[in-house]
């Protein structure tokens, strides 16, 4: 399981919506607005499925950048196949 915290930046009149929208999303819980930021974890089996997930969130209208500030992957079965090769 790979874990990841990130802040969603928006334009100031979509972030309620954009929040709530980020909240429909499999996989992603969002724990606060701030502003003009939404502060959201993903909870994925992989670092692609994370980065899959997270790549969805530009296309919402109103996001305007998309900031990683934690990523736990110690866990992702991808991860552990490269270090045995």
């Amino acid at each position: 399981m790979v874990i990841s915290s990130l802040v969603v930046e928006t334009t100031p009149e979509t972030t309620a919506r954009v929040a709530e929208d980020l909240g429909r999303i499999e996989g992603v819980e969002v724990h606060e607005t701030n502003g003009y930021k939404v502060v959201v974890t993903i909870e994925a089996e992989t670092l692609d499925d994370s980065h899959d997930i997270a790549s969805t969130f530009i296309a919402l209208e109103g996001v305007i950048g998309i900031n990683l500030v934690y990523a736990n992957f110690e866990d992702d079965p991808t991860v552990q196949k490269a270090a045995v090769r």
